[in-house]
């Protein structure tokens, strides 16, 4: 991630600069590499990137979004951003209305995909407490 996040603080400049002065329409190519280079930034950043991501590696993708947020200029920064933020807020929307529609559409499949996450659940903090007892026995 922070290779990648290097990347897009190096060719962002070249990608965007150029874009930085005038209003765009979405679909213009600049515009969608913005969207390509912004939502993974997005994710770490705001905390939705699915997984436990270190405190450096926010900080990290809040430097590089500032620094595209510099390329491309505030206004279009401040529309695709925003445009992220509602594609995502949406999705995560859809998906719990499916799985709120589908709670009580089939009742039966809904418990046992409780009972999953569950087992899931447990394992992860017996795994932790694991970890954590190993670490004092080594002591």
């Amino acid at each position: 991630m922070k290779v990648v996040f290097h990347c897009f603080k190096l060719i962002s400049p070249t990608l965007l600069g150029e874009y930085k002065n005038t209003t765009l329409v979405l679909e213009d190519s600049g515009q969608n590499y913005s969207y390509q280079m912004l939502v993974p930034l997005y994710k770490v950043s705001e905390g939705y990137a699915g997984r436990v991501v270190s405190d450096d590696m926010k900080q990290l993708a809040q430097e590089v979004c500032e620094s595209i947020r510099d390329n491309m200029g505030m206004q279009n920064f401040v529309q695709v951003y925003s445009q992220i933020q509602k594609d995502l807020k949406a999705k995560r929307d859809r998906r719990k209305h499916e799985e709120k529609l589908m709670a009580v559409v089939n009742p039966v499949r809904n418990a046992k995909r409780k009972l999953r996450i569950a087992a899931k659940h447990r394992a992860n903090k017996k795994r932790k407490i694991m970890t954590l007892k190993m670490g004092r026995w080594m002591r």
